[in-house]
């Protein structure tokens, strides 16, 4: 399984664009550079018509020709295409085009209300965060000024502080705020009004997190630590249901356990440094890029880590609820064989960023979205002059080929023919 994984990084992977369209499911759109051109496309596993394995490239603006799309999914398919930068498509980014989409353009209401509910919520998360945070800035005061009652601050203490009916209360939260900012200023070593301008911005790279939660805190809050959990729940159900299946889908169900294990220890390690960067919070307002592109860094990690699981769960979800119903265990058998061949594992070069060439085919991926006309050599990025004659004198014999790939071995002489 791990073999068949060509994308070196979650870029060139792709990220998940979950259409309504069912002969799109499990798209992926990545996008590349042909010159200064950015272009996109658009990634189908086991398209309609090809072979078990096979992937469908192709640029993006072409998908709609594939297959119809609902207003919802044009509006996903259109919101993608006025994308300019990698940010905006990276899991986050696609999360909120498909959620803003499903809240005013989806067909079923159901949907268009429980997507508005995701909206609010993740209002709300962000709210909730920006306490959580001032509560860490709270203890980090607390502990530095050794004010034992500030270092035992956690976030529902703020939120009883909001609750209060008393003025009294009010003002005291509004000190406790005011004093935090100030002790953020100065490990910062900037301005309380340049503390305060720089705190709703980490907050929202922080939300998607959920709560900064003290030791013994529980965490209920933030959509990458509901999919963490989804996804362990999960692999724990589906491990648990290997006793129960025919002999020869044993060895499916293992494929699915190791690429869930994969994806889940990559996920572990990064919400690990996560913690450690977010227990010394207020070392974040010297706006220090080293910190900054580190929680970015984590961000990005997480989010395509948990990348295309949702599909993979709402597909076992589906099968598992009926699987008492007629015909329910081979609903289940044919949910295994699907997430067993889709489930989405990490590419190598984000697990081991130092290896040089992980497996073969990868010089051949990169080369692939660099432009024909540079005659570039694969291997070592250098013009390469002899293909470009070859290719001058190929055009001049024949001025509409295309371009094909080469061997490196193709200016040898042929062998000679065996005598008859």
């Amino acid at each position: 399984m791990r073999g068949i994984n060509l994308p070196q990084t979650f870029e060139r992977r792709g990220t998940t664009v979950p259409f309504h369209q069912k002969d799109l499911a499990h798209a992926r759109v990545r996008e590349y550079f042909h010159g200064e051109d950015r272009l996109l496309e658009a990634v189908l596993p086991n398209y309609s018509g090809t072979r078990r394995g096979e992937l469908v490239v192709v640029p993006w603006e072409q998908l709609d020709q594939l297959a119809s799309m609902d207003l919802r999914d044009q509006r996903v398919h259109q919101r993608i295409l006025q994308t300019t930068t990698t940010r905006e498509l990276d899991p986050i980014g696609v999360r909120e085009i498909c959620l803003a989409a499903d809240a005013a353009f989806s067909g079923d209401p159901s949907l268009q209300a429980a997507a508005q509910q995701i909206v609010e919520r993740d209002a709300q998360d962000k709210a909730m965060v920006r306490l959580s945070v001032i509560a860490q800035l709270t203890r980090e005061c607390g502990i530095a000024k050794g004010d034992t009652l500030m270092a035992r601050t956690n976030t529902r203490t703020l939120m009883d502080l909001m609750g209060g009916d008393s003025g009294r209360t009010r003002i005291d939260l509004d000190l406790l705020i005011e004093r935090v900012m100030i002790f953020a200023a100065e490990r910062g070593k900037c301005t309380v009004v340049d503390a305060k301008a720089y705190l709703d911005p980490l907050v929202g790279m922080i939300t998607p997190f959920g709560n900064v939660t003290a030791k013994g805190e529980e965490k209920h809050n933030g959509f990458l630590f509901a999919q963490h959990t989804r996804l362990l729940n999960f692999r724990a159900e589906i491990a648990a249901y290997r006793n129960q299946v025919r002999e020869e889908l044993e060895i499916r169900v293992d494929q699915i356990v190791e690429a869930a294990d994969e994806c889940i220890g990559y996920v572990n390690e990064r919400l690990a440094q996560l913690n450690e960067l977010l227990g010394k919070l207020a070392d974040l307002f010297d706006q220090n890029m080293g910190a900054i592109d580190q929680l970015d860094r984590l961000r990005r990690d997480v989010a395509f880590g948990l990348d295309g699981w949702d599909d993979m769960i709402s597909v076992w979800s589906d099968a598992y609820r009926a699987r008492d119903a007629i015909g329910g265990d081979r609903a289940v058998e044919r949910a295994i064989q699907r997430i067993a061949g889709f489930a989405p594992r990490i590419p190598v070069r984000e697990l081991f960023p130092d290896h040089e060439q992980v497996k073969s085919g990868a010089r051949y991926e990169q080369a692939r979205v660099r432009m024909v006309s540079q005659m570039h050599n694969w291997e070592n990025d250098q013009l390469d002059s002899e293909l470009q004659h070859r290719v001058e004198e190929g055009r001049k014999r024949r001025p509409h080929t295309s371009m094909v790939r080469m061997n490196e071995d193709d200016d040898r002489p042929p062998p000679p023919k065996a005598g008859k």
